[in-house]
């Protein structure tokens, strides 16, 4: 749960201000707590991924909000972001996976059945092939006894 509130406390910071200053902004919420610290950078670049801030910097310290960040804060910020659009994404995303899954092996199943389906045919064809060659070889042994 740590996370999730250092995440929404981060947005509001962004919201609040043009810019923020990561490593600064955690040193303030969470005081001298080193293995919280130490996830800083890591936590912050979540908002990056998840399109709500974006870095001004090179060095990937400052974030400022984005239109869609600012979205969010208008509807319950990033608890806001965890309970509608986050969870439904997830969900959706296994939804399609599966139903990816599934077709796979539905049209695997077509695949094998075609190609038993061309072999049969290929046999089929051969065998009337070698009756017609049997018969014509009869028939020419008719019609050359004669």
């Amino acid at each position: 749960m740590q996370r999730e509130d250092y995440l929404h406390e981060l947005l509001n910071a962004t919201y609040e201000s043009e810019q923020v200053d990561i490593y600064h902004f955690s040193h303030q919420w969470l005081g001298e707590h080193q293995p919280l610290f130490a996830n800083t950078r890591v936590w912050a670049h979540y908002l990056v991924k998840e399109k709500l801030c974006y870095y001004t910097d090179e060095e990937k310290t400052q974030l400022q909000i984005t239109n869609y960040g600012r979205y969010w804060m208008l509807h319950d910020g990033y608890r806001g972001f965890l309970k509608d659009e986050h969870v439904m994404k997830d969900k959706e995303l296994r939804e399609k996976e599966l139903e990816k899954a599934q077709q796979k092996d539905v049209l695997l199943e077509a695949r094998l059945k075609l190609t038993h389906y061309r072999l049969i045919g290929f046999w089929v064809a051969l065998l009337i092939a070698v009756i017609g060659l049997v018969v014509s070889g009869f028939n020419l042994y008719l019609f050359l006894k004669k």
